[in-house]
């Protein structure tokens, strides 16, 4: 459902080609990731590709990424670099993902590589979504049907969750050429959900997801405690989560590690005292009088 006048302009291309089928959303699902799902259901061809509105592509991704498929049956997933764009198809200042996925290797994203996706997971996804843009991405809709949907519960890190399943079924490959052009905006969901506690508490949600694969990077893995607990204290001292969202964030982190208790609460008031002392007073308070631990 959209308010511009995309309906017209896919019309016009369904004219021409009878293989297209157009379905249109009489209203807003909320999830992007329900709205895959409903794509993915509808698709009948031997792949798919998720291409998101607004982003656009080189007229050779989809015969570079399909020739990484075909030549190695093994390969579940191809996926491209891509660049970044304004709202006036603009590069930006950073325009490549490489800067975003050099902090995890400084070589592997460089050239172009298959790798088990497995491994992928396991030394990388507890701490960053290496795949950040849906629309350079080529499936197998086979794998599609074996590993089953995404989780449309997410709002946010749903496609993190649903890439680990596909990558777990099988290789992965890369071409480092960038042939997605991925648009950029300011992402006032984004803001809303880390300030309402949503991100966090997907975020527990995903580090448990992760561990369903074997044992994580450790370097990885510590990074992503330490961001979370960074970001909550941020959410803690400066906005209004309700109170349910941090109790559910402090139990869902325990579940990860029992013994985790001591060191969140030297993290969280750590974080008060480097940012201001009203602010340790504040979260001393919340932590005397209403503690997160409670029922």
């Amino acid at each position: 459902c959209s308010p511009d006048n995309s309906r017209e302009v896919i019309d016009a291309y369904a004219t021409r080609d009878p293989r297209i089928q157009v379905v249109f959303n009489e209203q807003n699902s909320g999830s992007t990731f329900r709205q895959w799902n409903k794509g993915i259901a509808l698709a009948q061809g031997k792949y798919v590709w998720l291409a998101e509105s607004d982003d656009y592509a080189a007229p050779t991704l989809l015969q570079t990424l399909v020739a990484r498929l075909e030549a190695d049956p093994g390969v579940v997933l191809a996926y491209c670099n891509s660049y970044s764009v304004d709202q006036h198809d603009q590069l930006l200042p950073t325009p490549t993902w490489e800067p975003f996925l050099a902090e995890l290797d400084p070589h592997l994203w460089k050239q172009d590589f298959t790798q088990p996706g497995l491994d992928l997971i396991r030394r990388f996804m507890s701490y960053r979504n290496i795949i950040p843009n849906a629309s350079a991405v080529l499936l197998r809709r086979r794998t599609l049907e074996q590993v089953g949907p995404a989780d449309g519960s997410f709002r946010i890190l749903g496609d993190w969750l649903f890439w680990a399943k596909v990558l777990a079924a099988g290789k992965v490959a890369y071409v480092a050429q960038p042939l997605s052009y991925f648009r950029t905006h300011r992402n006032n969901v984004r803001s809303k959900t880390l300030e309402d506690g949503t991100s966090l508490l997907e975020l527990t949600r995903m580090l448990a997801a992760m561990r369903e694969y074997g044992p994580s990077d450790p370097a990885a893995y510590r990074k992503s405690l330490d961001l979370l607990l960074g970001m909550w204290g941020y959410v803690l001292l400066r906005h209004h989560a309700p109170w349910k969202s941090h109790r559910t964030i402090y139990r869902n982190l325990l579940a990860l590690d029992p013994g985790m208790g001591p060191q969140i609460r030297r993290a969280l008031i750590g974080f008060a005292l480097r940012n201001r002392v009203q602010g340790a007073r504040l979260l001393v308070q919340r932590l005397l009088n209403r503690p997160v631990a409670d029922a």
